[in-house]
């Protein structure tokens, strides 16, 4: 079977292979899907999560919980509706408890390739032997044996962050900048430039990219400039509207949190430019499209190992 599987791979037929592992050792069990994402601190992070995993709870018929890769779990309940955040560690015990046979799926709320993805899942995944377990690929996947083209995520998440940027009056001579995170790992940077170069060919113009933050030194020069430095680089009176690629509000994204601190900062040194920030992706019917496709492509754990 496993040579079945590196046959259809080296031929590029990846949805055939996805769809052979995933048959494989198939076992008729009760279903539970985990939405995954980094975690946060801010209750509304939760809170997102939340109403993003009952919507495709909705549109799947399976039961989808929201869980996180750390974090939450520390958060006050009260804070949360009076219902505690869970961690991925957490909810595999919980969900071993209930029924050591049951079928898991993790399915990660990650642009690309994290260490979220590669490392924190896989190693929570091991520790309850028990449970059959895949894993789903990241909303953009780069893998050329597995997607290609239009498959890889890319297309998708600059259609959405297109439709963002429509939302504040994208404007013909505005500079548009894509901003993410950051990253210590290029994986994850490849996938920003992936949807970098679909949204400028979406709306028909150049994206320039940049990042929240990220470490010193040329070694991680694949994140881009910083923000703040791409911003106050603009020229005089420049309109720059900037997409983000954040996929929820929480520290970083969120009312008050680290972009709009940046943005102020900037206007406040540059009282001549005009800059708006579009919304986090959560909430972007084109969001929970993707998310259910990955969740079809979901692999055994054993590949990760």
């Amino acid at each position: 079977m496993d040579r079945l599987v590196t046959v259809l791979l080296a031929a590029g037929l990846g949805s055939a292979a996805l769809a052979l592992l995933r048959r494989q050792g198939r076992r008729t069990k009760k279903t539970r899907v985990a939405l995954v994402d980094n975690g946060s601190l801010k209750p509304e992070a939760t809170k997102s999560l939340r109403r993003l995993a009952a919507a495709l709870s909705e549109r799947s018929k399976l039961q989808v919980d929201a869980v996180s890769a750390r974090f939450a779990d520390r958060i006050k309940a009260k804070d949360l509706d009076g219902k505690k955040g869970e961690v991925l560690e957490g909810w595999f015990k919980r969900i071993h408890e209930e029924d050591p046979q049951t079928e898991v799926r993790l399915l990660p709320l990650l642009i690309g390739p994290s260490d979220t993805l590669t490392k924190a899942m896989p190693e929570s995944a091991k520790k309850v032997s028990a449970l059959q377990v895949e894993i789903a690929p990241p909303l953009v996947s780069l893998c050329p044996a597995l997607f290609g083209g239009q498959e890889s995520g890319a297309l998708q998440l600059a259609e959405m962050l297109r439709s963002r940027l429509e939302e504040i009056d994208l404007g013909p001579e505005d500079t548009v900048l894509l901003c993410d995170h950051g990253s210590p790992v290029q994986r994850v940077a490849n996938a920003k430039m992936a949807v970098r170069e679909a949204l400028a060919t979406a709306i028909g113009r150049e994206v320039v990219s940049c990042c929240m933050e990220r470490r010193e030194g040329e070694a991680y020069d694949f994140n881009g400039e910083l923000l703040q430095t791409v911003l106050l680089a603009l020229p005089h009176g420049a309109i720059a509207k900037v997409a983000l690629l954040f996929l929820q509000e929480g520290r970083h994204a969120g009312p008050g949190g680290d972009i709009e601190q940046i943005v102020a900062g900037a206007m406040e040194k540059r009282p001549d430019l005009s800059i708006r920030t579009t919304s986090v992706l959560a909430g972007h019917s084109l969001l929970e499209d993707l998310l259910l496709k990955r969740l079809e492509q979901s692999i055994p754990l054993r590949v990760f190992h």
